[in-house]
């Protein structure tokens, strides 16, 4: 299954869309499979509704915008809506509410699927793009993306050719343009500091982040729950609040003289 924060079938770089922008990829990727003539007009006619509403949603969004708007590359975001086309299946990323899967929802009905027996056409969701509240700037430039890791919640750091106690799970995910940045190396101590709050955690450098994108598990290790730092907005269709759209800077922790 392919994700939107993913390369086409695995193959290549992993790519994470910027935080909250998961809308604004799918209609991108909805964009350009009518540009290109992918769409099943025959299906779209006989078994949906709202298509003409669905075309002019996502007309604005081209993919110049949508590389400026979710960082993704260009050639990324054309390869997805051709895999679209071909039946692959794309899947909403983790953690970004209802109305990012009923975006992606959209592209199922775009290309032939997702009709609903229950109706006799099935409506195109018309999903606004609503930007994360915590915005980033000078003060807090980095945004923190939070959520589950399962396949590495077991995975040790390894320095030096042996095995630390540091769980990856439980860091702070940096690009290594940004763990250069902030003089930061994998199993250092850093504090991660929020507009109302801040927690320290280790570093981890992460080659597939882009730079001013971080990563952290939804616990952090010593409990404080950074993730209660992101701003509460929540999703008007599901009423789920917004967890991963923190903006943050990373701080040196400091050093703490050991008395004999």
């Amino acid at each position: 299954m392919t994700g939107l924060g993913a390369h086409v079938l695995g193959v290549g770089p992993r790519y994470r869309p910027n935080t909250g922008t998961g809308v604004p990829m799918a209609h991108a990727i909805g964009r350009e499979i009518i540009r290109a003539g992918l769409a099943d007009r025959e299906f779209i006619a006989r078994s949906t509704s709202g298509f003409e509403e669905y075309r002019r949603l996502v007309e604005p969004w081209t993919v110049s915008l949508a590389v400026k708007v979710t960082g993704v590359p260009a050639a990324v975001v054309r390869e997805l809506a051709h895999a679209c086309a071909r039946g692959e299946p794309l899947r909403a990323c983790t953690g970004t509410g209802e109305e990012e899967a009923r975006a992606v929802a959209d592209l199922s009905l775009l290309t032939g699927r997702g009709h609903d027996a229950r109706e006799p056409r099935t409506p195109f969701h018309l999903v606004q793009h609503a930007p994360p509240v915590d915005l980033t700037d000078e003060a807090y430039p980095v945004r923190l993306t939070t959520g589950r890791r399962t396949a590495t919640s077991n995975t040790s750091l390894r320095k030096g050719g042996s095995e630390s106690s540091v769980r990856r799970a439980e860091c702070v995910e940096l690009s290594p343009e940004d763990a250069e940045r902030y003089g930061a190396v994998v199993g250092e101590e850093v504090r991660v500091a929020t507009r109302r709050g801040s927690t320290t955690a280790p570093v981890w450098v992460d080659p597939a982040l882009r730079p001013g994108l971080a990563f952290m598990n939804g616990r952090p290790p010593d409990g404080t729950g950074a993730e209660q730092a992101a701003a509460r907005a929540g999703c008007p269709i599901a009423g789920a609040v917004e967890f991963e759209a923190a903006a943050i800077r990373i701080e040196k922790a400091p050093v703490v003289a050991v008395r004999r």
